[in-house]
């Protein structure tokens, strides 16, 4: 501001006579409406003193310029510096925009790979429980087939022993009853018996059968051969009919096991496919979990940011206002002071 210098400048014409019309100058300028006291003043002061009209005209037409160059540099600076704090903060609104959907984004796929996680934990449920069922059939088919195999081996066994029994007994019976012109050797029962049975054993069902004949005429002797023959021939045919379905069982038990196998490896595949997809989403979801974390950070100190920027642009624009209407005050002031010192300067 020119003040201090009007005031230098005014300060070395000191008790000089008053020009004409000062007085009444001096009156109009003390009349003046402003808040600018030090202003009205020093122009009070000086004209009182004797300052040269012209010389205060110059220094107040200076001053008024200096305040009108100010006030529109202050101008320029604000519109400069509002435009610059709109744009930062259009740009902070734009990037919590950006966030904000972002977060939008990233909770929907939360939600979509959290349910993902969800169906797939029972996918992988199932398929232990299928496994689980599938280990408990296949020990329970092995169980029935070494049950079967045991039951076959220990028919097959019996069956042996009645074969090697009967294979050992017909031709003895048949060349102890019987001479080679196939007449009946008499020979004493009990003996025969006793022979048989402790060559088949006491209680063998065919000893018994023996044991329990009546007679030994060539009919009896005959008929007890036949019987023999057809139940060495009904076992070597049912033994024919145990290997026959225990090939089929065998076939059966190891087409079901490779079934099995086969469905265990399927079940085990997808298994691992599962749980590479349970894994991958669980990964997605610690991924965006951590982004969420980070977005509302960033969400919290954008938000902070644009109401700090918010409110340093009003108090700016406050500031500014104030600086704005203090100096329009003190221009209108130096104006009219100037209008009035001009308007004596030219009458004199």
């Amino acid at each position: 501001m020119k003040v201090a210098a009007l005031l230098l400048l005014m300060s070395t014409v000191l008790c000089v006579q008053l020009e004409s019309g000062v007085p009444i100058l001096l009156k109009e300028i003390r009349a003046l409406k402003s808040d600018n006291s030090d202003f009205k003043n020093l122009l009070d002061l000086e004209l009182s003193q004797g300052a040269k009209l012209d010389e205060v005209v110059l220094l107040i037409g200076d001053l008024l310029t200096q305040q009108k160059q100010d006030q529109l540099q202050d101008d320029l600076d604000y519109a400069h510096r509002i435009t610059t704090i709109n744009l930062d903060i259009e740009y902070l609104q734009i990037i919590l925009g950006s966030l904000q959907r972002e977060k939008v984004a990233k909770n929907q796929q939360w939600e979509e790979v959290t349910q993902l996680i969800a169906q797939l934990n029972g996918v992988l449920d199932n398929l232990r429980t299928q496994l689980e069922i599938l280990n408990g059939k296949e020990e329970e088919v092995r169980n029935i087939r070494a049950q079967e195999a045991a039951s076959y081996q220990h028919r097959t066994e019996n069956n042996n022993k009645v074969l090697e029994a009967l294979n050992n007994i017909l031709p003895k019976l048949s060349s102890a009853v019987f001479n080679a012109q196939g007449a009946l050797i008499e020979i004493d029962r009990d003996q025969m018996v006793e022979s048989i049975r402790k060559e088949l054993g006491y209680n063998n069902p065919i000893a018994v059968l023996i044991a329990m004949t009546a007679k030994f005429d060539v009919p009896t002797v005959k008929r007890i051969i036949e019987k023999l023959e057809y139940i060495r021939q009904s076992v070597i045919e049912g033994q024919q009919v145990e290997d026959e379905r225990e090939v089929a069982a065998i076939q059966a038990f190891q087409t079901t096991i490779q079934q099995l196998a086969e469905l265990r490896e399927k079940f085990q595949k997808d298994f691992q496919v599962v749980s590479t997809q349970l894994q991958k989403a669980n990964n997605t979801r610690i991924l965006l979990e951590k982004r969420l974390a980070v977005l509302a950070k960033d969400l919290t100190n954008t938000n902070l940011i644009l109401e700090q920027t918010k409110e340093y642009r009003d108090q700016y624009e406050a500031s500014y206002q104030q600086r704005k209407g203090k100096r329009i005050n003190e221009i209108k002031t130096v104006q009219a002071a100037y209008d009035l010192v001009d308007k004596y300067a030219k009458k004199k």
